[in-house]
């Protein structure tokens, strides 16, 4: 039996051509297409809630945070109408208990907490405070803010990620409000995008700017600081070249980055916890934006060149060296797992 996802894009609002939220099946290799499950203005990001079916979708260009109900594997239904967000809202994420949603706005750096009410519809948001430029400097323009996404840790903190402000925030959520605990500022120009956390606690974070994946970790009185960070290859250059996602396979430890730009996929082990490459492979495609991994293989959503790609993993070095299949889908930006029903 494959597996199912739901993949969102980028319609003609963001400069796609999407028609909306598509279902995908993989199944011993082979991508297969299983239509349309609803249409929507670029629902860029996807998120599911993790008890209810239920489906949220970042409408990037339409600044709006709209739920779906899950009818099923190919099949949604609008639940409610689509909520107001910040503009180019970007990223979502479900709280382990499912009771909020956090939004990331690009567009003017906001984070929201929608409240998620028992039928996984969303009430109107709690705007978090705005991010305070840690590198700032009297008498010079102000930097933009811009959020770009947020994870919740083991702890059941939240963590989001500033790509203007060349910081991470964590967050505490109390009673429906994000109250900041800590700022994290990286080195000026890094352009942190994505994050993942490793089960030892320590955080990788890929920049989009300087090219690289950064280490961190925090000691007893919860102060974190950078332990490691590392390049994505000599070929890979800042300014050409911009990571997007970043995964982790916790059974390999291998990190996995998407780089726009050089079509490629960067593979990096984790040896002490310190990032080291180990290669890059073609992914197969145009402008890696998002990608997730199924068992020994990687999906991989190319977005320019209109196609979802099956990458084969090698078993020795974890590089995406053999390819399986492809599957012709317009301006894909985000692969989701469907929720087990």
């Amino acid at each position: 039996m494959g597996k199912k996802f739901w993949v969102g894009g980028y319609s003609p609002d963001g400069g796609g051509t999407s028609l909306g939220i598509r279902a995908i099946e993989i199944s011993n290799g082979v991508l297969t297409d299983l239509g349309l499950a609803h249409a929507a203005d670029s629902p860029s990001w996807l998120a599911t809630h993790p008890r209810i079916p239920v489906l949220y979708a970042a409408l990037e260009h339409r600044g709006e945070v709209a739920a779906y109900r899950i009818l099923g594997t190919d099949r949604l239904e609008p639940l409610g109408r689509p909520v107001a967000a910040g503009a180019l809202v970007c990223h979502l994420a479900v709280t382990g208990v499912g009771t909020t949603l956090i939004a990331s706005c690009y567009g003017d750096g906001r984070v929201l907490a929608y409240p998620i009410k028992p039928d996984g519809s969303l009430a109107d948001p709690a705007t978090a405070p705005a991010s305070i430029d840690p590198f700032a400097l009297p008498g010079h323009y102000p930097r933009v803010s811009r959020s770009h996404q947020s994870t919740v840790l083991r702890s059941g903190k939240i963590i989001t990620t500033d790509l203007g402000h060349d910081s991470l925030r964590i967050w505490e959520l109390v009673a429906g409000e994000l109250r900041q605990y800590r700022q994290i500022p990286l080195r000026k120009g890094d352009g942190p995008r994505h994050l993942v956390e490793h089960p030892s606690g320590l955080i990788y974070v890929v920049t989009e700017h300087s090219t690289q994946v950064v280490a961190l970790a925090a000691n007893a009185a919860g102060e974190w600081r950078e332990v490691a960070r590392e390049s994505l290859g000599d070929g890979i250059l800042a300014g050409e070249h911009f990571p997007a996602e970043i995964s982790l396979d916790r059974h390999t430890n291998k990190l996995y980055v998407g780089v726009r730009g050089a079509r490629a996929m960067a593979v990096l082990g984790l040896k002490g916890g310190r990032p080291v490459f180990l290669g890059t492979a073609p992914c197969a495609g145009d402008w890696p934006r998002h990608h997730v991994q199924v068992g020994n293989s990687l999906l991989v959503a190319n977005q320019l060149s209109n196609t979802i790609e099956a990458l084969g993993l090698d078993a020795e070095d974890g590089l995406p060296r053999r390819h399986l299949s492809s599957l012709a889908l317009e301006s894909p930006t985000c692969i989701v797992a469907q929720m087990p029903r």
